[in-house]
């Protein structure tokens, strides 16, 4: 066994398929699934069961997993530190849910990375439970996340915007003409929403039960694209920030009943090495909020 084959296994067992693994890896699925067999060949083991979901640990993966994920998180990390002690890593770990994405991300781009261009941005897109646990095992330097309550005492926070759900419907809708959604008003109607890892869906369920009312969800996804072509063939309602669709006039933003807001914040770990692109972002988030304008 070799790290990088413990890496390759470890990194699988986070994302729990070989496809999202070697993406993120930027290798080709056959090598990865390759060095999986070998290391199941080595040990005489099986490491994980295959099924039309995904790849569950064996009891003998998680073995492996438990040991490894820590041999390789302090390799990686002595080997990160080291690098931007001589000035060479150059690199910021950046998760984003989709959503929030969409509203930030052009002018971090614009605004951020196209000055500081020794900084190479990796974008990670995923729901906030998804993306505390990359922070938590430092495949990540900084996340934003939505959260209606104190983050982990083990993180650090900025507060970055507080942003309004709201229930987004196409022109055409008989919604359209809604001044306010209510649960019993949603009933009946085919919902789109994110998946159950994403902040906004939880929320939005809670706010569903509080009114005694099962919401009627046609689509779960974790896709911003596919949502927003939903709503836009008018197959289904769904839930966004006001501010990503307050000036697409294909949609309306119909505020929910007592509104729902969603505070966001940009996370790290208190105890986490402070790499000197981390610093500088930190920086431009206290300089130039990329919430308050996208023009």
């Amino acid at each position: 066994m070799n790290l990088n084959q413990l890496k390759y296994f470890c990194t699988v067992c986070l994302f729990q398929t070989v496809s999202d693994a070697a993406e993120y890896l930027h290798i080709s699925q056959p090598s990865l699934s390759g060095a999986i067999k070998d290391l199941e060949n080595e040990f005489g083991v099986r490491l994980f069961r295959r099924h039309h979901r995904g790849m569950e640990l064996t009891p003998e993966g998680e073995v492996l997993y438990k040991m490894g994920k820590d041999i390789i998180l302090r390799a990686e990390q002595t080997e990160n530190i080291m690098k931007d002690l001589g000035r060479e890593r150059k690199k910021l770990r950046l998760g984003v849910p989709p959503m929030i994405g969409s509203v930030i991300l052009p002018k971090i781009y614009r605004d951020f990375f196209s000055v500081h261009t020794d900084i190479t941005p990796e974008i990670v897109e995923g729901g906030r439970n998804d993306l505390v646990q990359k922070l938590s095992e430092d495949y990540l330097d900084m996340i934003f996340v939505p959260h209606n309550r104190p983050l982990d005492s083990a993180f650090s926070t900025m507060e970055a915007a507080r942003l309004e759900i709201v229930c987004c419907t196409q022109k055409d809708s008989p919604l359209f003409l809604q001044d306010v959604a209510t649960p019993s008003l949603l009933k009946n109607i085919p919902l789109v929403l994110f998946e159950d890892s994403f902040f906004q869906t939880e929320e939005i369920k809670k706010w569903f039960a509080r009114g005694d009312v099962k919401p009627n969800i046609l689509l779960q996804t974790a896709q911003l694209s596919t949502m927003l072509s939903i709503i836009s063939n008018q197959i289904a309602a769904g839930f966004m920030f006001r501010k990503l669709i307050e000036k697409n006039t294909d949609f309306k933003a119909v505020p929910m009943q007592l509104p729902l807001y969603a505070n966001v914040s940009l996370v790290w770990k208190k105890e986490s090495y402070s790499f000197a692109g981390m610093q500088k972002f930190k920086k431009y988030m206290g300089d130039n909020n990329p919430f308050i304008s996208n023009s």
